[in-house]
């Protein structure tokens, strides 16, 4: 006799999904980018056709620049997994948020900062 339920669901973790670029522009998200991933507010994705081949332009706005890319896109939204990640962009955005308060006028870059820290607390509180 067999135990096991004759049918059986499988669920993957959300990242392990694949995901449509398109879908998290305007979120923090996960890019893998060479031999690394990179985290940040994933500001566009379109798709583009080069030389007959398709891929995606895309932007990431994160605490430490903007990056910029173009070819295949590999991201997924932030999750349980990216602990060390969120905490790495907490950190660097508060600390930004902090030398602008002191030495910058108040200006655009430090509502991006602020904005983008918000989003990345409400995001992370948001999670399943």
């Amino acid at each position: 006799m067999n135990a096991s339920p004759a049918h059986q669901e499988f669920s993957r973790p959300a990242h392990e999904l694949p995901h449509d670029p398109a879908d998290l522009v305007g979120r923090w998200t996960r890019v893998h980018s060479g031999h690394h991933d990179r985290v940040g507010v994933l500001v566009h994705a379109t798709r583009s056709i080069d030389a007959g081949t398709q891929g995606w332009d895309w932007s990431l706005r994160t605490p430490t620049g903007v990056v910029s890319g173009r070819g295949e896109l590999r991201a997924a939204p932030l999750g349980d997994h990216d602990g060390g990640r969120v905490r790495a962009a907490r950190r660097r955005l508060r600390a930004t948020r902090a030398d602008l308060a002191e030495f910058a006028p108040r200006d655009t870059a430090a509502e991006e900062v602020e904005a983008d820290l918000e989003l990345l607390e409400w995001e992370m509180a948001a999670r399943p």
